[in-house]
């Protein structure tokens, strides 16, 4: 029924409940997982003190920034390949990808390139106004994915 298994994580803790309902569904179907996490870049700073060096600081900030992402991004990639590691060893073919960019665009797109049939995605389980307020990955995931998506609440 399924072939390719797509689990956005943002907390690996918290991401338990759907990590574990995606690894009995691949076991279940012969399908394959891939984790993914995604980094959101940081928005660079604006410096407006006419003191400061100007274009040379606004510079240093955003390499600074770009730094702080790489170290990020690498540091996600070990965690998501920890836990592909620990799935893997109950039989599952598991992959593990951390990326830069908007959580629901680079989940998407990783439906496309993975090839996904299925997508399983952890919920923050707002309700009301701080949904309406802070929108939703898993609203906007739902309404733009192509495949089957399972909302698990993680609260």
């Amino acid at each position: 029924m399924y072939e390719k298994i797509l689990v956005p994580v943002d907390d690996i803790k918290s991401a338990g409940l759907a990590l574990t309902n995606a690894k009995e569904i691949a076991k279940a179907t012969g399908a394959s997982i891939v984790l993914l996490h995604v980094v959101t870049p940081d928005s660079p700073l604006i410096i407006t003190d006419e003191h400061v060096a100007g274009v040379h600081a606004a510079a240093s900030v955003v390499e600074r920034a770009q730094q702080d992402e790489s170290v990020h991004l690498a540091n996600q990639q070990e965690i998501l390949q920890a836990s592909a590691d620990e799935i893997s060893s109950d039989g599952v073919s598991v992959s593990a990808e951390a990326v830069l960019g908007t959580a629901h665009t680079e989940i998407i797109r990783a439906v496309k390139n993975f090839g996904a049939d299925l997508v399983i995605l952890s919920t923050h389980g707002r309700r009301g106004v701080s949904r309406a307020f802070l929108g939703s990955v898993a609203d906007e995931v739902v309404h733009d994915a192509d495949v089957p998506v399972m909302l698990v609440d993680r609260t």
